[in-house]
């Protein structure tokens, strides 16, 4: 046994051995192979730098003749291999379409003439026979071609009722189908608009039972849309709600059930299980990416109002990168706005990311205003806002003031929530975002603090665009709410900038195809009227008042053109009474001389200006 054992040893050491020896040899080979690789990179470049001038004019002459080969190979003749292209596939369509193939080249020839506009009324009622004709019986086997789905759709849109009819009868089994086609979907688009109510009823009643899988595709999720926004009725419109709330509701439609609280009010055991329901039908639209829906929008708001808390942060996780999407509808920027106040401090960030290069255009939609206004109130962290929000608002900031719903983002900034400006619906609406858990910093402190990071470019604005800051009523209301916050230099120089323009003769204001001057004008005269109002305001905080800055501008000529209308003697009673003595004894003395001319005057202005100097 000890002999066996030591022979055992001996060979195990040998093998040992010659493993060693073989690592090695394999490991001088690599170094070798290295070392020549090394030597033969040198001698390259060696060569390389040793070539003669004779060597590179000879590679040159090499390129230059390639280039002379590729030039004298002869071009292929594009318009015949375009002319044997097509006929090759005419020759696939004759055998797909065999035994109608002549059939679909008669319609298309048809309907080059009834297409046209310079086509007479009676001429096109007589093609479109004849093609209809020609194409009964076969409209399933062609509607889902591209060039014959087009020629259908012309025939519907000028065909009269009845043809309309028939055409939809032998249509109505393949609408499915047509609803997915690419081509075949602008069919039922026509049928809808030039159909009749009971078309669009049957055509509408196709989508019951399928509204998800439609919707999770990428064809039939736009085809949705418009039918849901554009021609389905109040009931449709539920109908295609209800299927989101569970399997039951696919073929059973019940008209009590108008939104998803309604699913669980009689039973309030249901309401886990639709949630769930819910819950797993957006997930599929979701995960698609197709968000461009007002009917899913419609769906996540009642689902975001009604759900747990942790499946709205598992929304808000899905959603915070969709926020231009949910804007243009109603529904999707008061989902937007649950996503603001009940996000976490990075789920804001990141929809604020995500709005960036679009600020201008959510500033000026009809809804998505309402987002901006939210972010307003709930995000803590006021730096970020005015880096990613306010520098886009600043380089288009007239543009904004001058739009309807981009004047409510500046007024929210400088009047948050005064009801001069905001709608008690709106504020009413906002006030939900309130006291939620994640934002910290006081409301008051927030709105200081976003005061005070656009309120100087907000009156340089005023100061070198005066002509336009006061070009409507519209904003001159809000160019009164600019120099209502104003202060220090700033606020004097924007008073200086109005004064001069509405003290020029040669200003004027154009609303329509009207000119008037600033001082005649309904709403900037209003405006005026309110500024040197609240001057009392400023001598309380010792400001400049804008009265002391008009008082300057005011000449002689000036003021003779100013009491020759009602507006203008007014304003001049209104600085009598606002401003302070010294600055009143300038204007009683500038008015004095003119006496003679206000009694002349039949205005009552004028009549309670002359009172005043008495």
């Amino acid at each position: 046994m000890t002999i066996q054992k030591l022979k055992i040893n001996s060979e195990s050491k040998l093998q040992k051995n010659k493993r060693e020896n073989n690592d090695d040899n394999i490991n001088s080979n690599i170094k070798k192979i290295k070392s020549n690789e090394f030597k033969i990179q040198k001698t390259e470049e060696k060569y390389k730098k040793t070539l003669t001038k004779n060597d590179k004019e000879n590679h040159s002459r090499n390129i230059s003749d390639k280039f002379e080969i590729k030039n004298s190979i002869e071009k292929p003749n594009w318009i015949e291999f375009k002319k044997q292209k097509k006929e090759l596939k005419e020759k696939y369509k004759a055998k797909r379409f065999n035994d109608i193939y002549n059939i679909t080249i008669t319609a298309k020839q048809f309907s080059e003439k009834f297409r046209r506009s310079d086509c007479s009324k009676l001429e096109r009622k007589k093609l479109i026979l004849k093609t209809h004709n020609i194409l009964k019986n076969n409209y399933n086997r062609i509607i889902l071609t591209h060039d014959m789905s087009r020629i259908i759709q012309w025939i519907l849109k000028y065909c009269d009722a009845k043809i309309r009819q028939a055409i939809f009868q032998e249509l109505k089994p393949s609408i499915s189908s047509m609803i997915k086609s690419k081509y075949a979907k602008n069919c039922i688009k026509t049928m809808l608009k030039y159909g009749s109510q009971q078309i669009r009823h049957e055509t509408i009643s196709v989508f019951y039972g399928n509204v998800i899988r439609f919707m999770c595709h990428s064809v039939s999720a736009s085809l949705l849309e418009v039918i849901y926004s554009t021609w389905a009725t109040e009931i449709e419109k539920i109908y295609f709600k209800q299927e989101f709330y569970g399997d039951m509701y696919k073929q059973a439609k019940d008209k009590k059930i108008k939104t998803l609280s309604d699913t669980y009010k009689i039973a309030e055991d249901m309401k886990t299980a639709t949630l769930s329901a819910v819950k797993g039908n957006l997930m599929k639209i979701l995960n698609k990416k197709f968000l461009n829906s007002t009917l899913l929008h419609c769906v996540l708001l009642e689902f975001l109002n009604d759900c747990s808390i942790e499946d709205r942060t598992e929304m808000i996780t899905m959603l915070k990168n969709s926020i231009m999407e949910l804007s243009r509808t109603k529904f999707g920027s008061k989902v937007a706005a649950i996503c603001i106040w009940h996000g976490t401090n990075k789920d804001r960030k990141i929809i604020m990311k995500s709005l960036k290069g679009n600020i201008k255009t959510i500033s000026m939609s009809e809804h998505g205003y309402l987002i901006l206004l939210a972010l307003f109130d709930s995000v803590d962290d006021t730096v970020l806002i005015k880096k990613i929000i306010f520098s886009e608002i600043q380089n288009d900031l007239i543009d904004i003031a001058l739009n309807d719903y981009g004047k409510h983002v500046i007024l929210y900034l400088i009047a948050r929530r005064n009801s001069h400006y905001f709608a008690p619906s709106i504020v009413k609406y906002l006030e939900q975002g309130d006291n939620n858990v994640i934002s910290k910093k006081p409301a008051n402190v927030r709105e200081k603090e976003l005061l005070y990071s656009i309120s100087d470019s907000l009156l340089e604005s005023v100061i070198t665009n005066t002509s336009i800051w006061i070009s409507n009523s519209s904003i001159a209301m809000i160019t009164l709410a600019i120099l209502k916050i104003g202060i220090g230099e700033k606020l004097k120089r924007a008073f200086e900038a109005v004064a001069i323009f509405i003290s020029d003769l040669k200003s004027k204001i154009k609303e329509g195809n009207e000119e008037y001057k600033p001082i005649e004008h309904a709403g900037l005269h209003m405006m005026l009227k309110k500024l040197i109002q609240n001057d009392k305001e400023l001598q309380k905080k010792s400001e400049c008042t804008f009265g002391e800055i008009l008082i300057n501008y005011l000449k002689t000529n000036i003021i003779e053109k100013w009491i020759e209308c009602n507006r203008g003697c007014f304003l001049l009673i209104l600085l009598l009474e606002n401003e302070t003595m010294s600055v009143g004894n300038i204007i009683l003395s500038k008015l004095k001389p003119m006496i003679n001319i206000l009694k002349s005057k039949q205005n009552p202005g004028a009549k309670i200006l002359l009172e005043k100097l008495k």
